[in-house]
């Protein structure tokens, strides 16, 4: 037998060997039979790949692309990164904190848009919620993890991105360009609506989103404001330390959300801090399909202890938390170790997409409004054009803005007529 050939089969070993510990590490539920069944089948495969396959294959990419496949398999938000990733991915970072002012998902291995914020880079250029990205800079995102994509979007200030989109109702696949810019400094708007209602609007739960949204809820309370309209439209950045302290504003005590591991147990547990609470004046939350991440937090929390009614449309669902593995030879892991679950145990992420997220307490547009407005913006848009969409977006919102109103008032009269019955 040849050095060379010896040489080969000393790689393949280490390989098994190396995929054989991470296997185990991410499998534990799998009995030792079962393990033992799976490997021996992942071992059979790599020979006949190294002794048959019709060229010489590189191993290393063999290895790079098994270890891939094995993290696709198990969430959008795990990722296996070489070196080389990893350290690109590191230096992009580095080069600067402006962004597209969007947030993406991964479903059925389609990257999709979850979210975009108003006047941002992302905005500016046309793209929409619902979108769906084919290509960047005409390299096809297929092959890449939602880490490596999302990592795409964030550099030097003025920095352009080619992509290639397409949308529902359209027939072709669209070329947009975003030339990234820094994040708005202001994240929340306030005004006192009719009814002494105070309207709070929170665009994004990170960086000074949640300073800003507690010194404008306190404002809107000093204003007058004896009812709240809180509205987590379209918020879909942040964390869940964030998200729990907006929550926490509407709450004086109880849990806040729970994580949850592999076998249901509750391993972390985030309650309610009483020298953060703000308020418990009448709350109505907003939320549509671009509500996710911190902002489900908060939703599933004050709706969970009934601190709230919420009004739109069911949320996007994202809610787990990743911890990032570097490993000796320079590559990393990203892995999903934890889910989140609203206190009454909702497990916000759900594998199936229809089960994920948190429906509103009353539907807003109904069945009948949704498909008329659906229509209208269907055939009502000449490509290029975003003028017509944003005048059927606008019509969407306002309606659920005044069911929202409506239910506020309501309660309030309610509560008006027991008391004079009393």
């Amino acid at each position: 037998m040849s050095h060379r050939a010896v040489s080969n089969k000393a790689k393949i070993l280490i390989f098994a060997i190396s995929f054989v510990i991470l296997l185990y590490g991410a499998s534990a539920a799998f009995s030792a039979k079962e393990a033992y069944k799976e490997l021996a089948i992942f071992m059979d495969s790599i020979r006949k790949i190294h002794d048959e396959y019709v060229e010489v294959p590189d191993m290393n990419k063999v290895h790079e692309g098994a270890m891939r496949g094995l993290f696709e398999a198990l969430d959008p938000y795990s990722t296996f990164l070489t070196r080389e990733q990893f350290d690109e991915l590191e230096k992009r970072g580095a080069a600067g904190s402006a962004g597209a002012g969007m947030v993406l998902s991964k479903r059925s291995d389609v990257f999709n848009v979850v979210s975009v914020q108003a006047q941002g880079a992302a905005d500016n250029a046309g793209l929409r919620p619902g979108d769906y990205l084919l290509s960047i800079n005409g390299e096809e995102v297929g092959n890449k993890s939602l880490f490596e994509i999302n990592n795409l979007f964030h550099g030097a200030p003025g920095t352009d991105v080619k992509l290639t989109v397409f949308r529902g109702n359209q027939t072709r696949p669209q070329d947009i360009e975003i030339t990234l810019k820094e994040s708005a400094q202001v994240q929340v708007t306030s005004r006192i609506l009719d009814g002494n209602i105070g309207y709070l609007q929170i665009a994004s739960l990170a960086g000074a989103g949640v300073e800003q949204a507690k010194v404008g809820l306190k404002t809107l309370i000093s204003a007058g404001a004896d009812k709240i309209l809180l509205d987590l439209r379209n918020c879909a950045e942040g964390d869940p330390a964030g998200g729990t302290e907006v929550a926490n504003f509407f709450l004086k005590e109880g849990v806040v959300y729970f994580s949850q591991d592999r076998n249901g147990e509750r391993i972390d547990v985030v309650t309610a801090s009483p020298e953060k609470f703000v308020t418990d004046l009448p709350t109505v939350l907003l939320v549509n399909g671009s509500t996710s991440g911190a902002a489900e937090i908060v939703a599933g929390a004050l709706k969970d202890h009934h601190r709230a009614k919420l009004v739109g449309e069911k949320t996007f669902g994202v809610g787990s938390s990743q911890t990032t593995i570097k490993l000796k030879s320079g590559a990393a892991m990203i892995l999903s170790t934890a889910k989140y679950c609203t206190p009454n145990g909702t497990v916000i992420q759900a594998e199936a997409a229809n089960k994920a997220g948190i429906e509103p307490d009353y539907t807003s547009p109904d069945t009948s409004t949704r498909q008329d407005l659906a229509v209208e913006s269907y055939y009502d848009y000449d490509e290029g054009d975003n003028d017509k969409y944003r005048k059927v977006l606008e019509k969407f919102q306002q309606i659920q803005l005044d069911k929202a109103m409506e239910i506020l008032l309501d309660a309030e009269n309610s509560s008006r007529s027991l008391k004079k019955a009393a």
